[in-house]
């Protein structure tokens, strides 16, 4: 028996047939409950690094030269520069990512949880 492209051109491609059933089928509870579960991960991992503060993730303390009055204007405006920008510079890395996931595993969850409410389309 040998492959004929003419019979095969007149059969459903596999794409063609998942895409006119897809939507009659449900999805399977793997793929619903995959998010979910990934989003708990998320938030899990972002909570043990919030509440434990590895070492490994402390940042040395960038001002090392004090605080005292500088006499040229330039130097005064660098250190009240550097004090406004020292706000931003993070103290330990591992609360910048604890925080990062948490927010992102609380939005995958919440997104999912919103799509499951707004149900299949067409319904």
């Amino acid at each position: 028996m040998s492959f004929d492209p003419a019979k095969a051109a007149h059969k459903a491609t596999l794409p063609a047939l998942r895409d006119r059933i897809g939507d009659a089928l449900p999805a399977s509870r793997r793929e619903r409950l995959a998010p979910m579960l990934f989003a708990g991960g998320l938030l899990a991992v972002g909570a043990v690094l919030l509440k434990t503060k590895p070492r490994i993730g402390h940042v040395p303390e960038p001002r090392q030269f004090g605080n005292l009055p500088r006499r040229s204007k330039a130097r005064r405006a660098a250190l009240a520069t550097r004090d406004q920008v020292s706000t931003f510079a993070p103290t330990n890395v591992t609360d910048s990512l604890g925080r990062s996931l948490m927010i992102g595993g609380a939005a995958l969850l919440l997104t999912r949880l919103l799509d499951e409410a707004a149900g299949r389309d067409g319904k």
